[in-house]
């Protein structure tokens, strides 16, 4: 049997697994285990990224023949494997030997035990990893059940690294950077209160510092930091894993697209993306919840090295939720395969028995025998899904519009470790706009190619580059359409405010610039009533600052509802070469608002749905090969809805033609075909 990845090659089949730690259990229960799994109708399982003592469980003392037995067990079953390397947690001799590989937040130092105790920065930590790591891939990188690796587990989460070595090494990353400490002091604008600095050696992270002391300035760097620690980390273990692994794929298991690490620069090392799918459980008009996940999916797609536009959801919650169906289970695994997975593996095939996560759900129940409500779902999930999968595995996604994400305005807006408001923004705006347009949307970085999308949605983009704002005009001037906000381009690299009019740098593009301001808590107060935008069908609540605008050359297109407010422009646009700039002067609090703006906005550049009708609450998303379209339709919802086929006439899971709409069960799934022409 040859493995499912060869060089190049698409994988033939679905990977449909669970992860599984067969170090928590007694080697007789295995074969039980690995045949439940098989009947279930899995074909994958993920082992082995907490093991390092299980593997090493006294320094220099290796023992890989435990784990050999139980992927030769998986083996047995049809079961693949897909391995983690161990470095997420390290044994207790190791920090006894070594205290100064104790990571720790800003109240001290860690003590052993839980996860991701250890300093980045930390040689010791950094020199037995790679030992561990290259042990691990000699020992089992050519076993015949393995086809991929997982580096690490979960990188940038929690986000912490706040020990005295990591305030060495952070010196260190600061002097290669700026050179010059002066050059520091005006990109951190250290003048402000007296907080120059003489000499690198002066700075320390500020994890404790007195008011105002961790400033967005020294957060953008110490960020960077951070993520070039894991980097670091993650492509030592890849350089590792390839030399004594081939024809295996590598990947890490991003927790979303607004954590602690760039992503984006993984896709030098790594063959695939992957995340962790924990989005909740949807009900009624919950169903927008999994508009998260059709984010995190697109900004996956994004990260695959190849264009391929293929990823893993490495984990899926599977029974967490109190009365979680196994119907939504299935329907969110469809969704998965709908946004460009590959597979989905479910956490976890067993809970277990102590620890942390000891009430955390899993496939089996208390007595290690899976639910007979989720038997006979996940049954029928995988005979359905392995089935078609062939005839679907090469289909790429096509949007076009395009979300620009950057993590220089994420880590530029948050405070210490909570998450500021771009990276909610930027979900309200792309939930927002897709499930009021109906249709495919990429998450894209500013650095991609930008030129084959019809819109831009740009929120909250404040830090922005000569050279960005260069490709930003191009790209309008050809004939696209940039929909921005009042905050982007008011800031430099460094995240210092430019002295300029809001929008600052895109001032020009935007013909228009911010003339004054209010907030809308503000507004509510002198008024008594809430500022509201008038769009065509509707009014929104507006909860933001709310800015009033000078118009040049842009054209008002929604205006403020109520009190002194009453028929400002809220919403403008500005022809500007074969293209336009949206400039939207306020936000909202929920996706409502911007679906809203999303009808006001597509009413300028007229992107076309993927049918023409659909019901709230049936998610949509399309894939292409070179002959034909597939449309996924996704109920998440428990009643009963229905969408226009609109020329899409094969049911590829029954195998049947349809009529010109289809009405889909709650948390029911289809997959139509049409030819391309």
């Amino acid at each position: 049997m040859r493995p499912l990845f060869l060089g190049e090659e698409y994988m033939d089949n679905f990977l449909l697994g669970s992860s599984y730690y067969p170090e928590w259990w007694d080697e007789s229960e295995w074969e039980k285990d690995f045949y439940e799994m098989e009947k279930l109708g899995l074909n994958c399982v993920r082992m082995g990224e907490f093991a390092w003592s299980w593997f090493e469980p006294e320094e220099g003392k290796f023992n890989f023949e435990p784990m050999k037995r139980a992927m030769d067990c998986a083996m047995k079953h049809n079961i693949k494997v897909i391995l983690g390397t161990v470095t997420a947690v390290c044994p207790a001799w190791l920090y006894k030997k070594y205290p100064s590989v104790k990571g720790g937040n800003k109240n001290g130092d860690y003590d052993f035990g839980g996860r991701k105790g250890q300093c980045l920065s930390d040689k010791h930590f950094l020199e037995y990893a790679e030992r561990i790591t290259e042990k691990e891939a000699q020992a089992l990188g050519s076993h015949p059940a393995l086809i991929g690796w997982q580096l690490d587990n979960e990188p940038g989460f929690p986000f912490h690294d706040f020990d005295s070595e990591c305030n060495r090494v952070f010196k260190e990353f600061l002097k290669n950077k700026y050179g010059e400490i002066d050059k520091l002091n005006d990109a951190w604008f250290t003048m402000e209160w007296s907080n120059k600095y003489n000499s690198f050696d002066e700075i320390d992270i500020p994890v404790n510092s007195c008011e105002g002391g961790w400033t967005l300035q020294i957060q953008l760097d110490y960020r960077k930091f951070f993520s070039r620690n894991f980097h670091n980390l993650l492509s030592m273990e890849a350089r590792i894993v390839r030399k004594y692994s081939k024809n295996r794929f590598l990947y890490t298991n991003w927790p979303g697209a607004n954590w602690s690490v760039k992503c984006y620069e993984g896709c030098e090392y790594l063959d695939y993306s992957a995340w962790d799918n924990y989005v909740g459980q949807p009900n009624g008009e919950n169903y927008r919840i999994q508009l998260r996940a059709a984010m995190e999916h697109a900004f996956n797609r994004r990260l695959d090295s190849k264009e391929r536009r293929r990823f893993l959801v490495a984990e899926q919650k599977c029974y967490t939720d109190i009365n979680t169906l196994p119907e939504v289970i299935s329907a969110q695994t469809w969704l998965n395969i709908a946004y460009g997975a590959f597979g989905t593996v479910y956490f976890e095939w067993r809970a277990p028995l102590g620890g942390a996560e000891q009430d955390y759900g899993s496939l089996t129940a208390e007595d290690a025998n899976v639910r007979e409500d989720t038997a006979d779902v996940f049954k029928k999930l995988s005979k359905d899904i392995l089935r078609i999968y062939p005839e679907i595995s090469g289909a790429k996604t096509k949007s076009d519009i395009g979300a620009v994400y950057s993590y220089e305005n994420s880590w530029g807006t948050r405070d210490w470790v909570v998450d500021g408001f771009y990276d909610e923004e930027f979900f309200n705006i792309y939930g927002g706009f897709q499930n009021a347009l109906k249709t495919n949307i990429d998450v894209c970085s500013i650095e991609d190619d930008l030129s084959n999308y019809k819109l831009l949605l740009m929120p909250n983009h404040r830090i922005i580059t000569d050279e960005q704002k260069n490709k930003l005009e191009k790209y309008v001037r050809d004939g696209g359409t940039l929909l921005i906000n009042t905050s982007c381009g008011t800031r430099d690299e460094f995240n210092k405010t430019r002295v300029m009019l809001k929008p600052g740098m895109l001032a020009d593009i935007a013909g228009a610039v911010v003339s004054g301001e209010i907030t809308a808590d503000e507004f509510k107060k002198q008024t008594g009533i809430d500022c509201t935008v008038k769009f065509d069908d509707s009014e929104r609540v507006v909860t933001s600052v709310i800015h009033r605008l000078k118009l040049k050359s842009a054209e008002k297109i929604a205006s403020f509802a109520g009190g002194k407010l009453d028929g400002l422009p809220a919403v403008t646009v500005n022809n500007y070469g074969k293209g336009k700039c949206i400039l939207h002067v306020c936000d909202g609090n929920d996706v409502y608002f911007y679906e809203a703006l999303a009808h006001l906005v597509n009413g300028q550049c007229g992107i076309k749905p993927l049918v023409s009708m659909a019901e709230n609450g049936i998610l949509l998303a399309s894939r292409h090969t070179d002959e034909y379209e597939y449309l996924f339709a996704v109920n998440m919802k428990e009643r009963e809805l229905t969408f226009k086929t609109d020329g899409y006439s094969f049911d590829v899971i029954n195998s049947a033609e349809v009529s010109d709409s289809v009405s889909l069960k709650g948390y029911e799934t289809a997959v139509l075909r049409r030819e391309i022409q």
